[in-house]
This record gives structure tokens, C-alpha cells and sequence, in this order.
């Protein structure tokens, strides 16, 4: 009981007791901030923070490319058993011998034909830009390029569009491409030149092997006659006897692999870089490059030769620009050559990332700093007088007369006020939703009405309907994707592109893309028809409904 007396008679040192007592407590916590930053790296945390995030994004991008790889070569192993088996098929009805194909244009046109539907199937299956088959054949063997001319087949897809079935011929008989519907690459040629196919002769000697180990990826080269670079996953074509028919397998463009690889990221600049050999360099001429999902990138060019910048990371130096990276040795084949997989940030961002982590640090202590000093200051001047009142009028129980507080009595009548406002609030908001409820059900049975008007119009014009086109109609929905399923389904509900875009968060230019690709399968020319065909189709399934009903 001592204490109280003291405690509420010196009102100076009270207060000066008060804002020792939170300075101090200012220390510790400035002194606790600092230990656990020190502790947990945070004043070198833009190193940090960058190696975390381009560790866990080249792990990503050694994932993808190795399952993409996987399931390639399980594809290349399908191709050469059945291009095998075509071409064995094609000798035994035939009765010659593999060696009877060269000089034989019909033998060729022949081989062509049986294995030509077979590789169009699995570059469709395949996630690739390209497929071939490579004979160990040639139309001419007395033509002076006779040894390094071999005939097959290579195709190419027509776009990035992994739905876009388009195929172009870019090695192989120009006349069957065209009966099967496949027009000449621009740079068509009829047979391969093994000389520019790299690592041809290598890949040959790899046949003795079982095909589950035998396929390979070519160094990354310039495709004959364009600047479109690609590296190849080749696979020898293996017959029963153990007789090497050739070679076959997939390509991977430049442009596919960028389109295709494309990583997310929370990092604006982030380069994905994959090259064989040395971890210490990165160089254009061996090495594909792709950037981030919706974004650009500068992809590296010329040679970047590294060194350790610590933290797990590595700087890498070039000419006119230098990356920070973290760098993956992953082997894609088996016994094959090790590849690097490296994920890159522009040095120029790494550095704003320190600085920026630098000056964070140094304004959130200055904040904090400022802020409990002047709070402490705050409290001491200005809360600890009406508290001593209080702690008077505590004592003495008078509980009848104002606290002398004014923000706890204002509270109280804030409070009050806002019980009050509240329920009106309330209210209003219990009327606006009878309103809401009533205009809802208005709409629905407008609604209704128009749903019932539609199939009215639609059964009286059935007959102005042409029955082909209608036919056409109906078949194409089986043709359309899940995707363009639920576009249709929204027009037919009534629904705008603007009010698509915002129901299914695709782009505008997406959407339309997608009408495209509806308005062709199901060979309609307008929004109306389309609509008119659908209440048709509907008011005909309700007829069925209400027929197997009374049946």
C-alpha cells in the first residue's frame, strides 16, 4: 500500500522513469532485431534470396526437360520398332533383300509410303518440332555425293501451336507428301546429308546397344538451308537379324524450345540456359536459351566465362553484359554427354537487389529507431497523467463522475453511435436484399420466357434450316476441346466475349482464337446460326426426352 502513494506523488520522475524504462526496452529489441538478422543472413539477404529462388527454379527446369526428354526417347523407341517392323514387312511380301533399296526408286517411293503415316502419327504425339527417318539407302549410289546422301523421311510441324496439326515435308518424295496432304518445306530437299548431320557415324555405332539405352542428343546445329537452329534425339532402326536399317527420331528447334520451356518466375529477367561440356562457360553456339512465361529475355550471346561469387552462386562474365547464375549437371542419356542446365539473372539486376536489400535494412532501423523513441516520448508526456487521474478516481470510487479520459469516454459514445448506425445499416441492407431477391426472380422468369420464346422460334424455323449444314453442327461437337466446349456453352447462355474473358480469365485475342476454331468445326458462319442451331438441337433433345418419357 506503500507504493501507491509513491507511485502517483512524483509526477516528474514517474515520467522519467517511464521513458528510461522504454528506451531501454528500445535497446533490447534494436539489440534482438539485429542478432536475428545477423543470425539469419539477412544483411546479405539479396544473395541469398537470389540463390533460394534460382536454385528452386533451375531444379524446375531440370525436371521439365528431363521428363520431356524421358518421354521422347520412350516415343523414339516406339518409332524405330515400328518403322522397323514396316520396313521387314515391306522386304518379306517383296522377297529382296534391305540392300535391293538403293538405286530403286520404287523400292524407295515404296519404304517412303509404309512408314510415312507412321512418323506423321508420332510427331503429332510427340513433343517436338520435328520427326524423321534416315535409310542407309540413296536414290543414286553412282552420284558423287552417293556416300553421304541418304533417303528418308523428315518432318517438320507447321507451327509452335501444339494444337495446330499443320506438317510440312523437309526431306523425302515431294509427290507423296502431297498425296497425304503435306506440302514441301521451303527448303525441301529429297535426301540427307549425312555430312552436315552431326554426330552421324557415332550415332551409328550405338546400334549394338539395346534401344533402351541407344538413343542420344545430337550437338545443337544449324538446320540445311535456314537459321533455324535445332539439337536431334536419334535412334538406330534395329531389324530382328540385328540389321541397321537406318536412323530415326525427333528434333528440337530453337523456337520450340524457347516456346515450350518458358519458366515461371517472380524474377522479371530470368534466362533458362542448357549447353553440353563445360559448366564454366556459357556459349551461344552450344547452348539453347529460353526466358520466362509472358515475358522477354536477352538471351546470352558469345562465350560467359564463370567464377564463384560465393553463396552458391556464380558470376558469369562476357563481353558487353554478365549474369549471376546457379548452374545443374544433369546426364539426359545414358552414357552419353553431360549436360549443364543454368538459371541467369542480369548482373545489373542482382546488384539493384543488394542495394535495395541494403537500403531496407538501413531504413527499417531508422524507422524503428525513430518511431519507439518518439512513441516512448508520446506515451510519457502525454497518456500518463489522465492514467494517475484515474488510478485517483479508481481509489476513491467514483465511479458516477467522468473518468476524466476523454478517448475511453469518447469510445463509449463512438461505440453507442455505431450500434446505432449499424442497425440502420442493417436494415437498409435486409430491404436492398428483398429488392435484389425480387428483381432476381423477375429476371429469371424473363428469362424463362425468352428461353421458351427461343425454342418456339427455333422448332418453327427448323425447317429453314439447311439439314446438311445442321448435320455438320452436330458432328462437329464431338471435335471441339473441353475449352471450346465451355466457350459454346457460355454463348449459348448469352454471354459476351467481354463477359467470357472475365468468367474464364482468358485473354480477348484468346477467346477469338477459340470462336475460330468452333466456327470451323461445326462449319457455321455467324453467331446467330450458331445459336439458331443450338436451340434446334436443343428443342430436339427435349422432344426425345418427353418421347422416352411416354414410351
Amino acid at each position: 500500500m506503500k507504493l501507491l502513494p509513491g507511485f502517483t506523488g512524483k509526477k516528474r520522475s514517474m515520467k522519467r522513469k517511464l521513458l528510461a524504462y522504454m528506451l531501454i526496452l528500445v535497446a533490447l529489441v534494436l539489440t534482438l532485431l539485429f542478432s536475428g538478422l545477423l543470425l539469419l543472413g539477412q544483411f546479405t539477404g539479396a544473395e541469398q534470396t537470389t540463390f533460394e529462388t534460382l536454385d528452386f527454379q533451375a531444379d524446375v527446369f531440370h525436371r521439365q526437360i528431363e521428363s520431356h526428354i524421358e518421354g521422347l526417347s520412350v516415343m523414339s523407341i516406339q518409332l524405330s520398332v515400328d518403322t522397323a517392323d514396316a520396313i521387314e514387312k515391306y522386304l518379306s511380301e517383296n522377297h529382296i533383300g534391305f540392300s535391293d533399296i538403293s538405286d530403286s526408286e520404287i523400292n524407295i517411293a515404296a519404304v517412303q509410303e509404309a512408314t510415312f503415316n507412321i512418323l506423321r502419327q508420332k510427331l503429332l504425339e510427340a513433343k517436338c518440332s520435328g520427326a524423321f527417318i534416315v535409310l542407309n539407302a540413296t536414290v543414286n549410289a553412282d552420284a558423287d555425293n552417293a556416300a553421304s546422301s541418304r533417303s528418308g523421311l523428315y518432318l517438320q510441324r507447321s507451327s509452335l501451336d501444339y494444337s495446330d496439326t499443320g506438317i510440312l515435308l523437309y526431306r523425302g518424295l515431294a509427290q507423296l507428301g502431297k498425296e497425304h496432304g503435306v506440302m514441301p518445306h521451303r527448303k525441301w530437299r529429297l535426301e540427307f546429308n549425312t555430312d552436315l548431320f552431326p554426330n552421324s557415324d557415332q550415332l551409328t555405332a550405338d546400334s549394338k546397344q539395346p534401344l533402351t539405352n541407344a538413343y542420344r542428343l545430337s550437338d545443337i546445329f544449324t538446320l540445311t538451308g535456314t537459321s533455324e537452329r535445332a539439337v536431334l534425339m536419334t535412334l538406330p532402326i534395329i531389324g530382328r537379324n540385328g540389321t541397321v536399317y537406318g536412323l530415326c527420331g525427333f528434333e528440337i528447334s530453337e523456337s520450340y524450345f524457347r516456346h515450350t520451356f518458358s519458366q515461371p518466375s517472380k524474377l522479371e529477367h530470368t534466362v533458362f540456359t542448357i549447353n553440353k561440356g563445360s559448366e564454366s562457360m556459357i556459349n551461344h553456339a552450344d547452348s539453347f536459351s529460353c526466358g520466362i512465361t509472358d515475358g522477354y529475355y536477352l538471351s546470352p550471346n558469345g562465350p560467359y566465362i564463370s567464377s564463384s561469387l560465393g553463396n552458391g552462386l556464380t558470376l558469369f562474365r562476357g563481353d558487353t553484359s554478365s549474369y549471376i547464375g546457379v548452374t545443374k549437371q544433369v546426364n539426359l542419356c545414358k552414357d552419353s554427354d553431360t549436360f549443364y542446365l543454368t538459371a541467369l539473372v542480369p548482373k545489373q539486376d542482382f546488384d539493384r537487389w543488394v542495394l535495395d536489400d541494403t537500403i531496407r535494412i538501413i531504413l527499417l532501423v531508422l524507422l524503428i529507431l525513430t518511431a519507439t523513441i518518439g512513441c516512448s516520448y508520446f506515451f510519457t508526456r502525454r497518456y500518463l497523467s489522465p492514467i494517475k487521474k484515474s488510478l485517483e478516481q479508481l481509489k476513491q470510487k467514483e465511479y458516477d463522475r467522468d473518468s476524466g479520459i476523454s478517448e475511453i469516454d469518447d469510445l463509449f459514445a463512438f461505440l453507442a453511435e455505431q450500434d446505432r448506425i449499424n442497425e440502420a445499416a442493417f436494415d437498409t441492407m435486409r430491404r436492398e436484399k428483398a429488392d435484389m431477391q425480387t428483381s432476381l426472380d423477375q429476371i429469371r422468369n424473363a428469362h424463362d420466357e425468352t428461353m421458351q420464346q427461343v425454342e418456339r422460334l427455333a422448332y418453327s424455323r427448323k425447317n429453314e434450316v439447311d439439314p446438311y449444314d445442321y448435320e455438320d453442327f452436330k458432328n462437329g461437337l464431338k471435335f471441339l476441346t473441353e475449352r471450346e466446349k465451355e466457350i459454346l456453352g457460355l454463348y449459348i447462355a448469352g454471354k459476351t466475349v467481354k463477359e467470357i474473358v472475365a468468367l474464364t480469365g482468358l485473354k480477348e485475342s484468346t477467346i477469338r482464337f477459340h470462336n475460330r476454331n468452333i466456327y470451323t468445326k461445326l462449319n457455321v458462319h455467324s453467331l446467330k446460326q450458331l445459336l439458331r442451331y443450338s436451340a434446334i438441337m436443343k428443342q430436339e433433345e427435349g422432344e426425345r426426352g418427353k418421347t422416352n418419357g411416354i414410351s
